[in-house]
């Protein structure tokens, strides 16, 4: 028998394509998933398993796949959701705007380009009165969406439907909450990114044009002033290098409040829109 503990600090030596604290959390994420053990197993468990047996997933791993398409679930406001190479993984980032808007209490919810489904899901187990609605582009990002609102017993209505085209596939004509988090990352910034999202993440979900931006803000406008109800608001994940601009594109559409605000890592991350 070895120490459960020897195993971890084991394989997350071996993990380099990662930072010392990120790899230490990819080992548990592994052991977890693969072994079943708890973070107190790591201090007194033993295993008559060897290491070794991990070496296939620490290979991919060392290639630059994510963890958590490897292990097929990543986790967003602690739940546990499915994800595959057809939607992004959940960011901090999001948990936080999600966190922020759920104590808003909206009777309806726009979800638009939901990807693995974690926004719409969460709003409605946090707030069960809401009825909540959600669309993509990506029939393969839509199947996975609704595979996790199942998993989560979530009442979501999915759709699909495209942003920059859109027509209201919904019995429901005015919402209480527009949510999205876009595409933003410009086509030059890829220099800046790291292997395993360039590498493996969908660009569909990912990338904007240089030359245009801010597409889907201007067209997230427009869907505000057609759907959204009365003293409802939009929230929007944004480009940390863009606030002022994607705020521009809001205000120069006439809303009267445009609040840009800071994530925990203090850049300018979401924006707060009423008409």
């Amino acid at each position: 028998m070895r120490s459960l503990k020897e195993i971890y600090e084991k394989v997350s030596a071996e993990i380099w394509f990662y930072s010392k604290d990120e790899a230490r959390e990819i080992a548990f994420l592994l052991l977890q998933k693969l072994w079943g053990i708890s973070r107190t197993d790591l201090l007194v468990g033993e295993t008559d398993r060897e290491a070794d047996s991990l070496e296939f997933y620490i290979e991919r791993i060392n290639q630059g796949e994510p963890v958590q398409y490897i292990l097929g679930e990543a986790w967003f406001m602690n739940r546990n959701f499915e994800v595959n190479p057809s939607v992004l993984i959940p960011r901090p980032e999001t948990e936080e705007m999600v966190s922020r808007v759920a104590s808003l209490s909206p009777k309806t919810i726009l979800d638009l380009g939901t990807g693995c489904g974690c926004i719409p899901v969460t709003l409605a187990l946090e707030i069960p009165e809401a009825r909540v609605y959600a669309i993509d582009i990506s029939d393969h990002a839509l199947a996975t969406a609704e595979s996790n609102a199942r998993a989560h017993q979530a009442q979501v209505s999915f759709a699909h439907a495209n942003m920059l085209d859109f027509e209201n596939p919904f019995e429901v004509e005015e919402f209480d909450l527009i949510i999205s988090n876009p595409p933003y990352v410009k086509e030059n910034e890829k220099p800046e990114m790291r292997k395993n999202v360039l590498d493996f993440e969908p660009h569909l979900a990912l990338f904007v044009p240089d030359q245009d931006p801010l597409v889907f803000y201007r067209h997230i406008a427009e869907i505000g002033f057609r759907h959204l109800a009365p003293g409802g608001s939009i929230w929007v994940e944004i480009n940390s290098y863009l606030g002022r601009e994607t705020a521009a594109v809001f205000e120069d559409r006439g809303y009267r409040h445009v609040r840009l605000l800071k994530d925990f890592f203090g850049k300018e991350r979401f924006l707060e829109i009423k008409k």
